[in-house]
């Protein structure tokens, strides 16, 4: 027998099986355990998304979850009603890929093990409660956001004007084929298609559910948003609604004056300011029908003056650019609001959807 040569191969099955070994310990999805390392910047600097719907229950804590780790071991939550990022703890990354996270809004801290499957898209977390999945995107919710606000409204209720409470929604999405509010177990509202003075397409409460009022500020409230997509997939939104309550405006101040005849239209609202420096303000103009899930016009907002009476006008471009004809009864709807807490609305990209109560009165524009 030939010694010399079965030792030789023997070395070469033994060189080959290590040469294996190593190369599936270097790839990205494989390998054992101890040369596994997923290092702080994989998670850093990008934003990490996780849906685990279950049903479209109140009660259960299934909402879409994006969290930001940042380099100096702060925590961020990111808000679909702004798309802003909130502190809400810390994290950090253990020697033997353990991840833990503390949010402070979650009652306990979460030790999770980053499994070696895992990329530098998808971290699939392990724990002794369950496992979660995050991705660096989810693309049917790119473009979503959804808020929801108190709306505190002078309306007329037996021939009387009277202030009351109401909820107001604005979902916004390309992907989304239904929208759902719920703001209790027992209380939901079904959103309907419309499209605001931008032509952008928004889910908004019905007329019905509108003109359904609290006398009572209700206070602090947890709001689940359920969408449907078009793809048929479900998400589940969270948005606070803040306990920020707005005074009622001076409806008796509110008044309207516009040209009338065939060229651009120009109108011009005063009314008396609420006594909050905090508020600010913006118009819109409404059909005939007073339909305010589709404005015919929305200004920009401007804030209180150190003036009692405020004054805003905005004019068309051309006539015919805020979609009235000559004779038509149109509407002036005046919406003082709060940002949410911990806006500034002079720095950064502040949206309509950053917006925590309105107070708002419609009156009749006339003819034009």
């Amino acid at each position: 027998m030939n010694t010399s040569f079965y030792n030789k191969l023997s070395f070469a099955i033994l060189i080959a099986g290590s040469l294996f070994l190593t190369s599936c310990g270097s790839s990205s999805g494989g390998g054992e355990e101890d040369v596994f390392e997923f290092k702080s910047s994989d998670l850093t600097n990008k934003y990490w998304y996780s849906s685990t719907f279950i049903d479209d229950s109140y009660s259960k804590n299934d909402i879409v979850l994006v969290y930001k780790f940042n380099g100096g071991g702060d925590l961020y939550k990111q808000e679909f009603s702004g798309r802003r990022d909130v502190k809400v703890g810390s994290w950090s990354l253990g020697d033997d890929n353990t991840l833990i996270i503390d949010d402070e809004t979650i009652i306990n801290s979460q030790e999770w093990k980053i499994d070696k499957s895992s990329t530098r898209d998808h971290i699939f977390l392990k724990s002794t409660i369950g496992n979660r999945d995050f991705y660096t995107q989810i693309n049917e919710l790119n473009d979503v956001t959804a808020d929801a606000s108190i709306v505190k409204e002078v309306y007329l209720k037996n021939d009387d004007f009277v202030s009351g409470y109401r909820y107001d929604f604005e979902v916004k999405g390309d992907n989304i084929k239904s929208a759902v509010a719920k703001i209790s177990s027992n209380e939901s509202f079904t959103l309907i298609k419309s499209q605001n003075s931008n032509d952008e397409t928004v889910w908004r409460i019905n007329e019905v559910d509108a003109n359904k009022y609290l006398e009572n500020f209700p206070g602090e409230k947890l709001v689940k948003f359920v969408l449907t997509m078009n793809s048929g997939e479900e998400y589940k939104l969270e948005e606070k609604i803040y306990n920020m309550d707005i005074a009622a405006l001076n409806y008796q101040s509110v008044k309207s004056e516009h040209n009338t005849g065939t060229g651009p239209l120009a109108l011009s609202v005063e009314w008396k300011a609420i006594a909050d420096p905090n508020v600010y303000y913006y118009v819109q103009i409404l059909n005939s029908e007073k339909d305010e899930n589709n404005p015919l016009f929305t200004s920009n907002w401007q804030p209180a003056s150190t003036d009692d009476l405020q004054l805003l006008t905005v004019q068309e471009d051309i006539a015919g650019d805020f979609g009235l004809a000559l004779g038509e009864q149109f509407y002036v709807k005046l919406v003082a609001f709060l940002f949410e807490e911990g806006i500034n609305p002079f720095q950064g990209d502040i949206q309509d959807f950053n917006i925590q109560a309105r107070s708002q009165f419609i009156r009749s524009g006339g003819e034009w």
